[in-house]
């Protein structure tokens, strides 16, 4: 059953939606860079793949809206990790929890400070990770079909 093109108000809640699961792979990308201790920038790559699947078998976004849903929450979540290591980092120093250590850098801080720890590697690996999450998110013919 082909899925019907989303008119505005279901692009805009699936996209927000899309948004969400980018907050959320960050989230749980934090916790292996908080077992080892550092940031794990290569994770990006898992994290697209699971994100383009996301868009669309659970969002149902295809082509060209899909996997520009799938790309935009794969860097949400990179910079979202970025800060949250950035965080991390700010409660080890401190001695504080890391709520506290978010609550008194604040988010243009944390944003400034992820930012000075991105390399260019690092750089190159979350767009290599939304390149595939868009690679993902767009269906791939039927092979079967055309062979006949």
């Amino acid at each position: 059953m082909p899925a019907e093109r989303p008119r505005l108000p279901g692009f805009v809640f699936g996209a927000f939606c899309a948004v969400m699961f980018g907050f959320a792979v960050g989230a749980v990308w934090m916790v292996p860079s908080m077992m080892f201790g550092r940031a794990l920038p290569a994770l990006v790559l898992p994290a697209g793949w699971i994100l383009g699947v996301v868009v669309r078998r659970w969002l149902r976004f295809r082509g060209a809206a899909g996997a520009l849903l799938a790309a935009s929450a794969t860097l949400i979540a990179a910079a979202y990790t970025a800060c949250l290591v950035a965080a991390a980092t700010i409660s080890g120093m401190m001695g504080v929890g890391l709520a506290q250590a978010m609550a008194d850098a604040g988010p243009a801080m944390l944003i400034d400070l992820a930012g000075l720890a991105q390399g260019p590697g690092d750089i190159v690996l979350a767009l290599a990770g939304a390149a595939l999450a868009a690679l993902v998110a767009w269906p791939l013919r039927a092979r079967g079909r055309h062979a006949h």
